[in-house]
């Protein structure tokens, strides 16, 4: 399987399943081109249909279809997002193999919890392939369910391409809700400015066709490198978009931890003035290694209904020092009218 980092945007795709079991609850996901995880698609309902564990263990443990190996790990001296993961189940398609990583972690204690973690664990996989996150009453009615021999609860099932498209016309994907792809809750259109957003483009920038949920797209290119930079307007709620900003930029498979580094984001953002509003900057990076994954997001609150508009620079860490400068001169420039 490809390293989903590897695999252009536009072709990566997510196929997993969340799996209660007693008190806990298993993620098994595979991230891949669309075009090899199709040919997974249908013997992986069957998976999870399956899928059991062994009491005494905790682990996986249940017949595969052919084609089909489970192979357990001891990850308990693995680091941070590591020691969660306790098996992958692999498949041996046509075009290679396709790893399914198995994770497990302890099941929310009551009841009443399990919706807003079952949709935080969703939106975290929505945040890896820059999907805008969906809601409870979306999840409710969109998320595909698979009943499972003697289990109290059923599997719930995510199928989604980076492009937004559903992978699968027979598992579709959770529904994408009209929101901004990168906060945590888009705008209603009528909340939004109806005025056209200018600006003043820095020469070496290249404005890009109009996309889903974005008011501008831009890409810059030096040495072989590219940088994307997105403007897009939404209701500000700083710490789910800090979290959705940081699976889009490092590996974490712990939500408590994941939690704690957003608010750690948050708490770290630099206030600067972008005109008359006082706006926040966040900054996020994969490491300290010049060509680590990073972003930089400014949030300008926009007035009433908590909404604002979010201006990201989205590259390697050695290129988003070069160009910071010219990225803060462009955002002084944006303006309705």
């Amino acid at each position: 399987m490809m390293g989903g980092s590897r695999i252009p945007l536009p072709e990566r795709r997510i196929l997993g399943a969340v799996i209660p079991d007693n008190n806990h609850v298993y993620f098994v996901k595979a991230t891949d081109r669309a075009t090899q995880l199709a040919s997974a698609e249908s013997a992986f309902r069957t998976v999870v249909e399956a899928f059991a564990v062994d009491p005494a263990s905790g682990s996986p443990k249940f017949e595969l279809p052919p084609g089909w190996t489970l192979n357990l790990l001891d990850n308990a001296n693995a680091g941070i997002g590591l020691a969660e993961m306790i098996a992958e189940i692999n498949y041996e398609a046509p075009a290679g193999r396709i790893r399914f990583t198995v994770s497990k972690y302890d099941k929310p204690a009551e009841t009443a919890a399990w919706e807003n973690y079952l949709l935080s664990q969703i939106n975290r996989w929505r945040g890896q392939l820059e999907l805008p996150p969906t809601t409870v009453s979306d999840l409710q009615r969109e998320l595909p369910t698979i009943p499972r021999d003697g289990a109290a609860m059923p599997a719930y099932l995510f199928d989604a391409n980076g492009d937004g498209a559903s992978g699968s016309t027979a598992t579709p994907a959770v529904s994408t809700p009209p929101v901004s792809a990168e906060p945590a809750i888009a705008a209603p259109p009528s909340a939004r400015p109806a005025l056209k957003l200018t600006y003043d483009k820095p020469d070496a920038w290249e404005l890009q066709p109009p996309k889903p949920y974005r008011e501008a797209t831009f890409k810059v290119t030096k040495e072989g490198k590219e940088a994307e930079i997105t403007v897009s307007t939404a209701r500000d709620i700083p710490v789910q978009n800090a979290g959705m900003w940081l699976s889009q930029t490092i590996s974490v498979n712990d939500q408590a931890t994941l939690e704690s580094l957003a608010l750690k984001t948050v708490e770290q953002a630099e206030t600067l003035q972008v005109g008359t509003k006082t706006a926040k900057l966040y900054s996020i990076r994969a490491s300290d290694q010049p060509d680590a994954r990073s972003l930089l997001v400014v949030a300008i609150p926009m007035g009433e209904g908590g909404m604002s508009m979010f201006v990201k620079l989205n590259c390697e860490l050695r290129m988003m020092e070069e160009e910071k400068s010219t990225f803060l001169s462009f955002v002084n420039t944006l303006r309705w009218e």
